[in-house]
């Protein structure tokens, strides 16, 4: 695929010649609402059955709450609580190593992996034969929408190590696509297997396609000699923001779209179509999906415009189903209805509520910011983050950011003064710039973390 190639009405490429309606669910990704909401209703009736049979952890937690799995409808889903991540660390540590929200005998566990464990001592994602086949099958409508197809070659560096998104290499392997494995960072081997022709798709995350642009625009290299068309970008929030899309894709001549998931529930759940008007769930069928306030947890209506967080009802997980659980990932909805064919929304993720703080009574995602120090290129890499106390939700300004300058480049020396100014002016709060050297920024092969606590 590449960027100068146009989408046909269906969202397909010209060239593109999978088995669109093996790999393609075409009856469930084209269906009507009313159908998709059949279908759901139908899974859930089994799903509460399973949950009230094998889930200790839910069936106390409902007992709690004065509800139970087995007599609540799809339909007053909002009868039952949140779950949130803290609840489900808790349920392992009780229980270890599964927890008590294995829903399955032991021996059905067939595939395990682990969560990073970057607030504390890793968790454990289980899953049966059955939850493994799942995961699989929503990773495959999510990257098959990028346009990633059999005749694809794919050089992801997404880990294969312990944790969920190495699940992507067996999503590649279902589609059929060429999967040139790299390590996360390794940028010298991901420009050896791009000049070598090994791929003419790259995954990976926002941050790392920026270090790469950025590294061969400053390097002044011909990216014309390059096989790579397509960048799909997915970890992290900003592969939707323009200034870091448009920066990716007119460095290396190439189309971006983005994916998202979450390790609690499935690693990949959202697919950008060629449109490039937002992530469409993949998830319908295995997941029911709401969208909340962040602070009251009231309902939102699923419309084009609304703004709120995304939490996740399992309707066929076997081993460690949820149940209303609370994503953390902040999204604005951008519609449903898509000329690829697709009906599911279309969302683009805003950022993590863990991420969020509060200026003067105003919420503030750091992607906000990022969007803006990237209309500061050349003169900045792109690359930001809020520096703030340990814990400290409410920030007093002026608002300290550090923003990511080449190594070895002159800048203006009005540069901070001048990003200050386009952040007051935008999102009308006052910040304090300070420019860091890319040589002592940190690592850019992979996450940015865009906050960052010091006491």
């Amino acid at each position: 695929m590449s960027s100068s190639r146009e989408a046909t009405s269906d969202g397909w490429l010209p060239g593109d010649h999978c088995d669109r309606d093996w790999i393609w669910d075409r009856e469930v990704e084209t269906e009507s609402p009313a159908a998709s909401r059949a279908r759901a209703e139908v899974a859930w009736e089994e799903q509460r059955r399973h949950l009230a049979e094998g889930s200790a952890f839910y069936r106390r937690k409902l007992g709690e709450a004065g509800v139970g799995s087995t007599g609540v409808a799809l339909a007053d889903l909002d009868r039952l609580p949140f779950t949130t991540k803290d609840e489900l660390k808790r349920a392992i540590d009780e229980e270890p190593p599964f927890g008590s929200n294995l829903s399955v005998a032991p021996e059905r566990v067939k595939r395990v992996y682990q969560t990073s464990g970057s607030t504390g001592v890793p968790s454990v994602l289980a899953l049966t034969a059955e939850d493994v086949r799942t995961w699989t099958a929503i990773g495959t409508r999510t990257y098959y929408a990028t346009g990633i197809h059999d005749h694809h070659s794919v050089l992801s560096t997404f880990a294969a190590g312990p944790f969920v998104a190495g699940h992507t290499h067996f999503v590649l392997s279902r589609i059929g696509a060429r999967s040139v494995p790299v390590a996360p960072g390794d940028t010298d081997r991901v420009l050896f297997g791009l000049r070598a022709g090994l791929a003419d798709t790259l995954l990976g995350t926002p941050s790392f396609a920026q270090y790469l642009a950025n590294r061969l625009e400053q390097e002044a290299g011909d990216t014309r000699g390059l096989a790579l068309a397509h960048v799909v970008t997915g970890g992290e929030p900003g592969g939707g923001i323009p200034a870091v899309r448009d920066h990716i894709q007119d460095v290396l001549g190439v189309t971006v779209n983005e994916v998202m998931g979450i390790g609690d529930v499935a690693p990949s759940l959202f697919g950008e179509c060629p449109a490039q008007q937002g992530m469409h769930f993949c998830g319908t069928g295995y997941l029911w999906p709401e969208l909340v306030d962040p602070d009251s947890r009231a309902p939102i209506a699923i419309e084009a415009g609304a703004v709120g967080e995304l939490a996740y009802t399992s309707l066929v997980r076997e081993a460690m189903p949820v149940v209303r659980f609370l994503s953390a990932d902040i999204v604005r909805i951008e519609g449903s209805a898509c000329g690829c064919g697709r009906t599911s929304f279309r969302m683009r993720c805003i950022g993590r509520r863990d991420d969020m703080f509060i200026v003067r009574g105003v919420n503030v995602y750091p992607t906000a910011i990022l969007a803006i120090v990237g209309e500061f290129r050349p003169q900045v890499t792109g690359r930001a983050r809020v520096i703030r106390r340990a814990d400290a939700v409410s920030v007093d300004p002026p608002v300290p950011v550090e923003v990511e300058v080449p190594d070895g480049a002159e800048f203006e020396s009005g540069l901070a003064a001048r990003i200050e100014a386009a952040v007051r002016a935008r999102l009308i709060f006052r910040c304090r710039v300070e420019l860091v050297r890319e040589s002592s920024f940190g690592d850019s092969g992979y996450k940015t973390r865009l906050t960052v606590s010091r006491q």
